[in-house]
Order: structure tokens, then C-alpha cells, then sequence
């Protein structure tokens, strides 16, 4: 290898090192792009860069005054600039810059797992549940008529996931929608228009639309809803090459809606 090939790989050794040196955990606020080094290299520069312009001028404030400018922290994701500062800040002090959604609750809040939850309770215990994520900012958007059960261990599972911080009163912000993209592994299917309309590769293989163990006591798939999904999908895929035909793009390459779908999914 070439000398010059592997100066990008050396450039990259060398701001890892300094953010260590500096006691900045790279993994709370960077994005990696390990195939795009050049691009990865660019986001710890610019990062970097930030963190010693931040370290000069002391705070946000003094920032907005000495630099002459108003940056927002280059940090992933990207949420909003009071955000974005906002854990800049917490990460720069060696606090979390994202917790799990437990943690975010009040102190006092517990919930029994599904299956320690009788049908004579699964109603209360999903409202109680879903009123404490919402006192606690986060809204719940899920598709109509669907089983208790199903939205509490749902909700439930969401838990233990992580969220980022938004600001000092940890007030939420995010909403709970239970979509993934992927339907075929979705508890709303059943209850979705999407997930009639789409077709996927796992319906195909089934041969009905395919559906996760867990709705087996509420729904099942006849053979005729294989012949239903590609109906809707065939015309699906009309309406996205008429958009293409109308709004031409690069971007959209020869992939039809069904391919274009399921190889983002990949």
C-alpha cells in the first residue's frame, strides 16, 4: 500500500487519540462511516475543531460573542440546536447524553412484564402505562383497534430502549409510533394500511401475508391474502413509475417500489 493510502487511516488513529487524550467518549456523539474514511475524517475534524473552539471560549455563550458566529455542535444525531447543545454540553462534562426510557420516568414508576398481567388488568395497566409516557412528554401513535396486550408489551419493550436527552428537564419529545418499516415483523399489520398494501418477499414465501407468532390468538392470514397484497402492490409500484416518469431523479436509479423498499431494508 501506497504511502498516501494510508494516510487517511493514520489521520484517523491521530484524532481518536487526541479525543481520548481529552476524555471525550467519541461513540456518545459521533457517527462512524468505516467504509467512507475521508468522510469519518471530516466529521472528527469538524468535531474537534468545535471541541477546541468550545474549550477557548469557555461556554455557548462566549462562543456567540468571540467566535463572531452561531455553530451548532457537529454531533450525531442532529435533533435541534437547543438539543444538540445541550448534550454537546453533557458529553464535554463527562455526563450521559442518553439514557433508557425508564430511567426518564419518575423514580417511583414500575411495570410487571406481560405476562404477569391478567386479562382483567391488561386495560388499566396499558392506560396507566401509556398516561405515564405521555405526563412524561412522549406521545403514543399507534394504529386504531388494536389489542391491549399488544400495545402494553409494545410499550413495555420501549422501556429498555435508549432515547437521547433533549434538554435539562428530560422532557421528552419523542413519539412512539411501533413502526419500523419492515412489516412483516410488525405487531400492527393486521391493523396497518401499509402492511395490507406491501407485499414482501416473507409473504411471498409464506404464501399469505406473513405474520409475527405473537398475533396468532388475534388474527390470522388466509391464502387469498397473498393474491390481495400483490394486487396492491402491483399498483403500488403503477403510481411510484408514474411519480419517477414525472419527477425525474437520479436518486431513484431503475429499482421499482417493492425493490427500492426492500433493498433499504437491507
Amino acid at each position: 500500500m501506497a504511502k498516501e493510502d494510508l494516510l487517511p487511516y493514520q489521520q484517523n488513529l491521530d484524532y481518536r487519540r487526541e479525543f481520548k487524550r481529552l476524555g471525550l467518549d467519541l461513540e456518545a456523539v459521533m457517527e462512524f462511516t468505516p467504509l467512507d474514511l475521508d468522510l469519518e475524517n471530516r466529521r472528527l475534524k469538524s468535531l474537534l475543531d468545535f471541541v477546541h473552539e468550545y474549550q477557548h471560549c469557555g461556554s455557548k455563550e462566549a462562543m456567540e460573542v468571540i467566535a463572531g458566529n452561531y455553530r451548532f455542535p457537529p454531533i450525531f444525531p442532529g435533533i435541534s440546536p437547543e438539543s444538540d447543545w445541550f448534550r454537546f454540553e453533557q458529553w464535554m462534562q463527562g455526563e450521559p447524553v442518553r439514557k433508557k426510557l425508564i430511567e426518564l420516568l419518575p423514580e417511583n414508576s414500575h411495570f410487571r412484564s406481560p405476562e404477569e398481567i391478567g386479562d382483567d388488568e391488561i386495560e388499566s395497566e396499558t392506560d396507566r402505562l401509556a398516561k405515564t409516557l405521555y405526563e412524561a412528554g412522549y406521545s403514543i401513535e399507534l394504529n386504531d383497534d388494536i389489542p391491549d396486550r399488544l400495545i402494553y408489551a409494545y410499550l413495555f419493550e420501549e422501556l429498555g430502549e435508549t432515547f437521547e436527552l433533549d434538554g435539562p428537564d428530560y422532557s421528552g419529545g419523542w413519539v412512539l409510533s411501533g413502526c419500523s418499516g419492515y412489516c412483516p415483523g410488525c405487531f400492527q399489520r393486521p391493523w396497518c394500511e401499509s402492511g395490507q398494501n406491501l407485499c414482501w418477499l416473507e409473504d411471498e414465501e409464506a404464501g399469505k401475508m406473513h405474520l409475527i407468532d405473537e398475533l396468532s390468538q388475534y388474527v390470522s392470514a388466509s391464502p387469498q391474502s397473498l393474491e390481495m397484497l400483490q394486487q396492491s402492490q402491483a399498483e403500488e409500484d403503477a403510481q411510484f413509475e408514474k411519480f419517477k416518469a414525472e419527477n425525474p431523479s437520479p436518486d431513484f436509479g431503475n429499482a421499482g417500489a417493492k425493490e427500492d423498499r426492500q433493498a433499504r431494508m437491507n
